[in-house]
């Protein structure tokens, strides 16, 4: 299976856009963040074993904490929310 790779073009767009990690942003303490910045692939819709496609649409940026800690698991609606809302026309 071929993976549709994060370039660094669209990590550079994404982190731009998102201005460091997205957890904060989201409302609610959340937590200190904590590593480097990394890229969320997010989907639609829950689906089991389908990776989101890599592109601007579903990419997230948050610190290592947040993506690796099941933070990002578990406020996969929020992350969806603010999906839609940045990337509106």
């Amino acid at each position: 299976m071929t993976r549709d790779p994060v370039t660094a073009q669209l990590r550079l767009e994404v982190l731009e856009r998102d201005q460091g990690c997205v957890a904060p942003q989201l409302g609610r303490y959340v937590g200190d963040c904590v590593g480097r910045l990394t890229l969320d692939h997010v989907r639609n819709h829950p689906m089991m074993g389908k990776r989101a496609p890599s592109d601007a649409a579903h990419l997230v940026t948050l610190c290592w904490h947040h993506h690796l800690d099941g933070w990002a698991t578990a406020h996969r609606p929020e992350l969806r929310a603010y999906l839609a809302a940045v990337n509106q026309p």
